[in-house]
């Protein structure tokens, strides 16, 4: 499959990540791209989708930076950069932290673990704070998004129904999610300083 054609006005609509429509036209050209570039970097296949997500998270937060080199391709190239970075420290992540072998049994086992009150007092607090941040961020993002991120995050459906029934890209999905949770975190993270 050949390389999505970059389109200038593209990349200079995604430097405003309000731009919903820019996102969804970035995510439909290069999600393919990406998903193929992570498993040729030996990204195991369970955690593709998470790692394509953490790229287009990394582009969102640098592509004010990129500024065109003159040279064919250039815009790819630098996408190219970012993603092999993204695998690099999710792969090195991995190496450190391998996934857990999990299953039924190790979940009856987490049930039967007490929970401190301590623990479940700062849960509930988190919860709640959570909540609040979301309630303050929720006019800042297009209905359609929202409706997205809620249903995939909060109500733990999968992506692929919830883009289904709203009829938008799985990838707009995460571009959403990416965006809503980055502007939650940082509103915390004010709060908490």
């Amino acid at each position: 499959m050949p390389h999505p054609k970059t389109r200038h006005s593209l990349i200079v609509r995604l430097q405003d990540e309000r731009n919903d429509q820019a996102w969804d036209d970035f995510v439909v050209a290069y999600e393919p791209f990406l998903y193929r570039m992570a498993t040729r970097q030996g990204v195991p296949e369970r955690d593709v989708p998470d790692v394509v997500q953490q790229v287009l998270m990394a582009v969102a937060r640098s592509v004010e930076g990129w500024s065109d080199d003159g040279r064919d391709a250039s815009f790819r190239r630098w996408l190219s950069t970012v993603a092999r970075n993204v695998v690099i420290r999710f792969m090195t992540r991995e190496r450190r932290q391998p996934s857990g072998g999990g299953g039924t049994s190790v979940i009856d086992l987490m049930k039967n673990v007490a929970d401190e009150p301590a623990a479940s007092e700062r849960h509930r607090y988190d919860h709640e704070l959570i909540v609040w941040a979301a309630e303050q961020v929720r006019s800042e993002f297009l209905e359609t998004s929202w409706t997205a991120f809620w249903a995939t995050t909060v109500d733990e459906r999968r992506v692929a129904d919830v883009a289904a029934e709203l009829q938008i890209t799985a990838g707009s999905i995460y571009m959403s999610r990416s965006r809503i949770m980055a502007r939650i975190r940082g509103l915390i993270q004010d709060i908490m300083e």
